[in-house]
């Protein structure tokens, strides 16, 4: 499965293997939402491998990841790799707001994966008890499907269905449910026992669960009395090494004819925490600059000018939060980590009160807005957006 189109990476940082598309040779190889190759693709390679292996041995798997980590990237490099094996489809629930939504989603998705193999009408063919509806959407062009259903008892079992009619199929079937945690925020309280009876029937699809929500992925697969307990391989998905991007980096400007120094690409690694979004943003605007030859003054440029280019934004964001919680949110930056919120010493060095911290904090976790890794040995909190952190760092510190 994992053929000549793997990009590997030795423990030197060398290049074993590369696969180039010809007519993406001159666009910016630092991507920042989409996902075209593995040529531009860092790393992950163990837990590329991870999934696999999961997949072909049709266990089920549980993703936990930080926002922009790069979970999404990941299972589409899983997809690309698998794609001549296996049917793949992946699902964002996050606009979804109840269990009609997320079975219109699923049928929208299956209806498109068909499509691709032009075999959409033989879906609709299959699925018209569910009284399916095709319609044009507006901001794409491309054709979607939607299900004529609203009493509750015919909502629940379309889940069902839609899963039975894939398993029945004489290919298999890999589906990432993205931002799953979603499903906590329905108004039908029994959602995870449906999914979960299920999906334990199935022989021919198997799923990737992913949340960025860490605590709500924690209540839905390792509490004893949920549904989902005990039923996947639970994978954390953490950065990714500095010498693995030092290698990646390198070949990349190569290729233009740019160098960019060893020490830069650390500086930009320190000062996004190595977080995969917001380091492949600098990298990205480092590439399409006019400079030949990278250091850090260069970086240390391009940071500040992409800072200056959001500073608009960063301060929407104060308009959204209450003084206390931009007070706290400033303490946090400034202090890159804080591990004890509560301690006497933060509270009297940013003046807060501990009674303030406690509900700010709590705020700023369910915003997204402050990140708590609670799974670390040394559990802290960060700035979730690392150039908005790095802003109130440069904007407020003294």
């Amino acid at each position: 499965m994992q053929n000549a189109l793997y990009k590997m990476y030795n423990a030197k940082g060398i290049i074993n293997c590369v696969y180039l598309l010809g007519k993406y040779v001159n666009m910016n190889p630092f991507l920042i939402n989409n996902y075209i190759s593995p040529e531009y693709f860092c790393d992950r390679e163990a837990e590329t491998s991870y999934l696999i292996k999961n997949i072909e041995n049709q266990t089920n798997t549980a993703l936990f990841a930080q926002r922009r980590i790069g979970k999404s990237a990941l299972i589409k490099q899983v997809f690309y790799l698998s794609k001549e094996d296996y049917s793949c489809i992946y699902i964002d629930l996050f606009p979804s707001l109840n269990l009609k939504d997320f079975a219109d989603i699923l049928a929208n998705s299956i209806y498109q994966a068909y499509q691709k193999r032009k075999k959409g009408q033989l879906f609709l063919d299959k699925i018209k008890l569910l009284r399916p509806i095709i319609s044009m959407n507006e901001l794409t062009g491309n054709l979607e499907v939607t299900l004529d259903i609203t009493r509750s008892q015919s909502i629940e079992r379309t889940v069902p269905q839609l899963l039975t009619y894939l398993d029945e199929q004489e290919v298999k079937f890999v589906i990432a449910l993205d931002e799953f945690q979603q499903i906590l925020s329905y108004p039908e309280k029994n959602v995870e026992a449906i999914l979960r009876t299920s999906i334990q029937s199935l022989k021919n699809v198997q799923f990737i669960f992913c949340g960025s929500h860490q605590h709500l992925m924690n209540e839905i697969f390792n509490n004893s009395k949920r549904p989902f307990y005990a039923s996947c391989s639970n994978m954390s998905l953490e950065k990714i090494e500095a010498s693995k991007y030092v290698a990646f980096c390198q070949y990349q400007f190569s290729k233009k004819k740019i160098t960019i120094e060893e020490n830069a690409i650390h500086y930009v690694l320190e000062s996004t925490n190595s977080h995969t979004y917001f380091v492949q943003k600098i990298f990205h605007e480092l590439y399409a600059s006019h400079f030949k030859k990278i250091g850090i003054n260069e970086a240390h440029q391009i940071i500040q000018q992409i800072l200056l280019d959001n500073e608009m934004i960063f301060y929407q964001y104060r308009s959204l939060l209450t003084p206390t919680q931009w007070e706290l949110m400033i303490g946090i930056a400034i202090e890159e980590k804080v591990d004890q919120p509560y301690a006497k010493n933060f509270i009297k060095k940013h003046g807060f009160t501990a009674s303030s911290v406690k509900r700010s904090l709590t705020s700023l976790v369910d915003k997204g807005m402050v990140f708590h890794h609670s799974s670390e040995k040394e559990p802290y909190y960060e700035v979730q957006d690392k150039l908005l952190k790095l802003w109130l760092k440069y904007r407020y510190q003294i």
